[in-house]
């Protein structure tokens, strides 16, 4: 892996929350926050509804794209991932399992949410393509990594 590889999948552990954008039937946008895990790959994994508006959106239309950033006051404290890619439901049981075991470890949740997860269709994006920002380092700076 390249060194701003490993500084991604380093910063994706440290963050909650991505910002997921997809396109409805009539063509607009959408976007939803959505707690998630990701793996060695920088793949990124959500719980949510098969009902939901972006489950439905990202069903028909598998192209994404997502953002992850930490809120900022300063300019120079701005530092987050751009991502584009495809996203899509898991239905291999096995996978599940194991990326629910990741996800319950890193978020605590209320145990009323079993049931809530119990209903929820696991759903992957695979990045593309990754723009890394980190004005820490400069105004501006940015590094991109284009995956197969």
């Amino acid at each position: 892996m390249t060194e701003t590889t490993e500084i991604i999948r380093a910063y994706l552990e440290t963050q909650s929350t991505l910002a997921l954008a997809t396109v409805n039937a009539a063509g607009y946008p959408e976007v939803t926050p959505l707690f998630y895990v990701s793996d060695e790959r920088l793949n990124l994994y959500w719980l949510s509804a098969p009902s939901s508006r972006h489950s439905v959106n990202l069903t028909a239309r598998p192209r994404v794209a997502a953002t992850v950033y930490a809120s900022a006051w300063q300019w120079s404290d701005i530092v987050g991932l751009q991502i584009e890619g495809s996203a899509e439901v898991i239905s291999d049981e096995r996978v599940r399992e194991q990326i629910t075991v990741i996800y319950l470890r890193k978020f605590t949740l209320p145990g009323e949410f079993d049931t809530i997860i119990a209903g929820s269709a696991l759903y992957v994006l695979r990045p593309h393509w990754l723009r890394w920002m980190d004005n820490s380092v400069k105004f501006g700076h940015r590094e991109e990594i284009t995956l197969s």
